[in-house]
């Protein structure tokens, strides 16, 4: 899967192919979390703008509760669809990022999908629900080895009250994951505000709040559209990313007692995450808490007298407790937030775990210490003598090996993306390595001159 973009905040030009793990790196301001946020809007809401012509079909579907749609017979109106969608996506770039509608008028974004190929072999089943917490009103369900999808309605005594644009919308996005899904990924962000996010998302929660204010100040002249604007003006403050990752920390107590899919499978997961924080999570009556051990003395503090690792790792954790699957992509801006160099390595190790579990990675960073941990990992995925004993002595396991072809880097530097070389020995990032290098010769040659100074 590959992105092209022109334009795109302070990078002029670039393309960006996701790998199992792709990284980028680059010093301040030169782009990175705008390719980060560009591409997770992009995912976030592709399959929604999709269109197929599909009226008869929904008429049918109301009318007999079920229809069977072959999913050859559309292929090249989603191909067409597809293509507009990503002509336009330049147009839903000030939306993504909440900013005035003229600052991307210069962008654009393009989506390779590689000689496209309609998936037969797998199967893939999808529920839509009107709201969050409620049972699902439309099925679609796609059988291995087949192109044909059963799509299922289950509102026989409704059927009157429920806008058919409404089950047109949940058809569409459905049948475009049904096209795509072994292209597209769903993403999940964690972004570099997570740590206000997770401190501040009672204070944030302007929904229930300033909403709730107005709505009694209209009281005599109330009109349904005046819910509607003021909805939309409370959930446009904020970049779609940071909105949805503050939606997802205010749902967390109507989550907590879920288990996501990846740790259902990989149940190891989540003690190699609790050991990174030193403790684990609880939630009690919508209130976040750290529990932890004092020389054998179980403790638990609110959230908000935590330590930042703890506030820092509080999405991280949750996602992968609650929400992450296999086929997910995790998209996080500077995973080493707050984090001592030991607890930088050991997420390198997470990470190239997750990888083996099926989830991919897009992740930006500052951090040589988590590169050259990779570094490490892709090191170990050679052969060579005494490699068990280097394992065993600083402590490796077949788990946390890295494979170089999984791994694309990518440095943001004079306003475009540059690949970086990666070899057996790791990943090349000069960026990081001429810093190093600076000031170990500075302090090399300072110190020479210091004890010249104080040799008698």
């Amino acid at each position: 899967m590959k992105f092209e973009f022109k334009n795109l905040g302070y990078l002029e030009q670039g393309t960006i192919e996701l790998a199992d793990l792709t990284i980028i790196c680059g010093k301040n301001n030169t782009g990175k979390t705008y390719i980060n946020y560009a591409l997770y809007g992009f995912l976030e809401t592709w399959s929604s703008n999709i269109e197929f012509a599909i009226e008869n079909e929904i008429d049918t579907l109301f009318e007999y509760g079920t229809v069977t749609i072959n999913l050859s017979e559309y292929k090249q109106i989603f191909l067409d669809s597809f293509e507009q969608v990503c002509e336009s996506y330049r147009e839903f770039l000030p939306r993504i990022f909440n900013v005035k509608e003229n600052y991307f008028h210069n962008s654009s974004f393009k989506v390779s999908l590689d000689d496209y190929i309609l998936d037969r072999s797998s199967s893939m089943k999808i529920g839509f629900a009107a709201f969050s917490n409620q049972k699902e009103i439309l099925r679609i369900i796609k059988d291995k080895n087949s192109e044909d999808v059963e799509i299922t309605l289950f509102i026989e005594n409704q059927k009157q009250n429920l806008p058919k644009n409404i089950v047109k919308s949940m058809l569409n996005k459905g049948l475009a994951q049904a096209f795509a899904h072994n292209y597209f990924t769903d993403p999940f962000i964690i972004t570099s505000e997570r740590t206000g996010v997770s401190l501040f998302y009672k204070e944030l929660d302007i929904n229930k709040n300033i909403i709730i204010e107005k709505l009694q100040s209209k009281q005599d002249n109330f009109k349904p559209s005046d819910f509607f604007e003021m909805l939309n003006e409370s959930l446009s403050r904020y970049s779609l990313p940071i909105k949805n990752e503050i939606d997802f920390v205010r749902n967390l107590d109507n989550i907590k007692n879920e288990t996501g899919d990846l740790i259902k499978q990989y149940p190891e997961i989540l003690p190699i995450v609790e050991d990174i924080i030193g403790g684990k999570y609880s939630i009690d009556n919508d209130s976040i808490f750290f529990d932890f051990d004092i020389e054998s003395q179980d403790t638990s503090i609110p959230f908000h007298a935590a330590s930042s690792t703890v506030k820092s790792l509080i999405g991280l954790n949750f996602y992968l407790k609650y929400k992450a699957k296999p086929g997910d992509l995790l998209i996080i801006d500077e995973p080493e937030l707050n984090l001592h160099p030991a607890n930088q390595r050991k997420l390198a190790k997470l990470f190239s775990r997750l990888i083996k579990c099926g989830i991919k990675l897009l992740m930006t960073t500052h951090s040589d210490y988590l590169v050259k941990e990779f570094n490490n990992l892709i090191v170990l995925n050679n052969d060579f003598e005494s490699k068990e004993e280097l394992m065993e002595k600083y402590k490796y396991t077949e788990d946390d090996i890295l494979d170089k072809e999984r791994v694309k880097v990518y440095i943001a530097k004079q306003h475009t993306l540059n690949p970086a070389n990666i070899t057996d020995v790791g990943i090349e990032v000069e960026t990081f390595d001429d810093e190093i290098i600076a000031m170990n010769n500075f302090f090399d040659e300072a110190t020479i001159e210091l004890d010249a100074a104080y040799d008698f």
